[in-house]
């Protein structure tokens, strides 16, 4: 008979082995699940690292546009593990459309935008914080936060717009009758200077497959310039401009992030980002100065040396000098003041505008700092117009284009001519051309009495029909019921900003213009951008609303936009 003492020992045995087994089964689970945490955490971590490193050849991805008007155009969409998902668009830019376009051998990226474009996709957002160098053959090599790994909703779906090279004119739309290369006399490469003073001064454009194009003013510096100014024989760059300086380009961007070292023979051997590729619209399009070629060189003043830089130039001129009863003619430098013509441009008459002077053979515009009423006066009393009305500042009529050529005027009132007021000097200024000045002066008429003609001194009112207000136009389009949308409020034009702009809103518009149903919505001023005030922004039309005025909006006028947001529509003519 077994004793109490050895049973009592043997349950005690029993129980601690019953103990440890339970140990052993904890710690076996715990490390068997860190073992799954960890091979989990390895996967996701070589997956990020695939798409950071650019090497995600195991998942190469398929990729669709949606929604567009072809098969180049509309909401991107990529493929993986067998599911269709949408790309967000943080960080999205021409570079990385670029790289779409090519890989569905759609040429090159003209536009891009949101899902106001072509509409909110459904199911998974694949694709966040894409970041593309450019020469990558395929999306999913690009630089991402990896497969699925979003903060993003549908609203930011990125769409693309691409054209072929070959066959985009102006404005981004397609030209048929491209002449083909061999006939058009002129190679690769081959630079123009545009909208300048002279022929080595202006916007700089591009010859390439048939086409001109503008280069995008990133990275674009003196010795950038110095190449154009070799290669179009206009001798040492003085400048090299940027923020469309000479005005807007159209067409394409063919050039972005151009690095010359200055010695090149062309544009075309210094490095960039390749044919077409670029993030740029054409309120960047880079420009140059440069002295020119001839024995004849612009003047250059002191008061006019920030226009042209300080290479050495005389002016000499024959003057008739009378001494004694004896004419003798001498050569001397003169340094005489000019006197400058003025006139308004781009206003609905010669009396309103954007306010531009003529200094020697360079028409300019006026910067708007302490721009006022006053000056307005001088303004509207030197081009024979009725009083001044309004003064106008920020560009109102439009970015000019050339130098700005006064800043900082102030005028009494009693000036014959604006030159006469107090300002900084000709060309002295610190300003660009999105601060040009304008003015709205009271028209004055004719009146023929007796036989003599006089001015009355008081405006005459006109019977001109004004357009009622909340009246919709489209301008820039191929047709009338396609183009940028203008809408006129408080006796002007004004446009439309793209934030928030969608199918609803333009299909309010296309039905306010009897144009049918609405095919697209367009952003990023697609049509080129207006001028004047931006009307609306922020709209939020259901689509059954019989005028654009009466959809939800912010209050009028009130925006955080400019006009490279203009919104456009394209309507279906039915």
């Amino acid at each position: 008979m077994v004793s109490q003492a050895a049973m009592r020992g043997q349950r005690v045995v029993e129980s601690e082995c019953r103990c440890w087994n339970l140990a052993v089964w904890v710690l076996v689970t715990l490390l068997g699940s860190l073992f799954l945490v960890a091979v989990s955490v390895l996967m996701r971590l070589g997956e990020c690292v695939c798409v950071w490193g650019g090497k995600l050849s195991a998942h190469l991805s398929k990729v669709r546009l949606v929604n567009g008007r072809s098969q180049c155009e509309g909401r991107v969409e990529v493929r993986y593990n067998d599911s269709w998902g949408t790309v967000c668009d943080d960080d999205w830019d021409m570079v990385d459309a670029n790289v779409v376009c090519q890989q569905l051998g759609c040429g090159v990226a003209v536009a891009m935008g949101s899902s106001s474009h072509f509409g909110q996709g459904t199911g998974l957002i694949l694709l966040d914080n894409v970041d593309c160098r450019g020469s990558e053959t395929d999306l999913s090599q690009c630089r991402s936060l990896g497969w699925g790994v979003h903060n993003c909703y549908h609203y930011e779906d990125v769409g693309v717009t691409c054209r072929e090279p070959a066959v985009v004119g102006a404005k981004g739309f397609e030209v048929r009758t491209t002449p083909p290369r061999e006939n058009s006399g002129l190679r690769d490469g081959t630079i123009r200077l545009m909208n300048g003073q002279n022929a080595c001064q202006g916007r700089v454009e591009i010859y390439y497959q048939g086409n001109w194009g503008t280069v995008c003013d990133d990275d674009w510096v003196l010795n950038n310039a110095r190449v154009v100014c070799q290669q179009t024989g206009c001798g040492t760059a003085v400048s090299a401009h940027t923020n469309s300086y000479f005005g807007y380009g159209t067409g394409l961007v063919l050039l972005d992030n151009v690095n010359c070292h200055g010695t090149e023979a062309d544009l075309t051997k210094c490095k960039s980002l390749g044919w077409g590729k670029h993030n740029c619209g054409h309120h960047e399009d880079a420009g140059v100065t440069c002295t020119g070629s001839t024995t004849v060189r612009p003047v250059a003043t002191e008061s006019q040396r920030i226009l042209w830089g300080t290479y050495n130039t005389q002016a000499t001129e024959n003057i008739p000098v009378t001494n004694a009863s004896t004419t003798t003619t001498v050569t001397t430098t003169v340094q005489t003041k000019a006197i400058p013509e003025i006139r308004l441009t781009n206003g609905n008459n010669s009396c309103q505008g954007r306010v531009e002077v003529r200094y020697k053979s360079f028409w300019g515009t006026v910067c708007d700092d302490d721009w006022d009423m006053i000056n307005a006066h001088v303004v509207c009393k030197q081009l024979g117009c009725g009083p001044a009305i309004e003064a106008k500042t920020q560009a109102f009529f439009g970015y000019g284009s050339g130098p700005i050529l006064l800043d900082n005027v102030e005028c009494s009132g009693n000036e014959r001519k604006l030159s006469d007021c107090f300002h900084l000097g000709w060309g002295q200024h610190n300003c660009g051309h999105h601060e040009d000045a304008g003015v709205i002066c009271a028209p004055f008429q004719s009146l023929s009495v007796s036989g003599r003609d006089f001015r009355v001194t008081a405006s005459i009112p006109t019977t001109t029909t004004l357009p009622s207000e909340g009246t919709v136009r489209l301008v820039g389009g191929q047709h009338q019921c396609e183009g940028r949308v203008e809408m006129f409020s408080d006796s002007e034009w004004g446009t439309v900003c793209d934030d928030a702009w969608d199918i609803p809103d333009a299909q309010v518009v296309c039905r306010q213009l009897g144009c049918g149903e609405a095919t697209a919505a367009w952003g990023e001023a697609f049509f080129g951008p207006g001028t004047g005030t931006i009307l609306l922004d922020n709209l939020k039309c259901t689509g059954m609303e019989a005028s654009l005025h009466n959809c939800s909006h912010i209050s009028w006028a009130v925006h955080n936009c400019d006009h490279t947001e203009d919104a456009g529509v394209t309507c279906s003519l039915s």
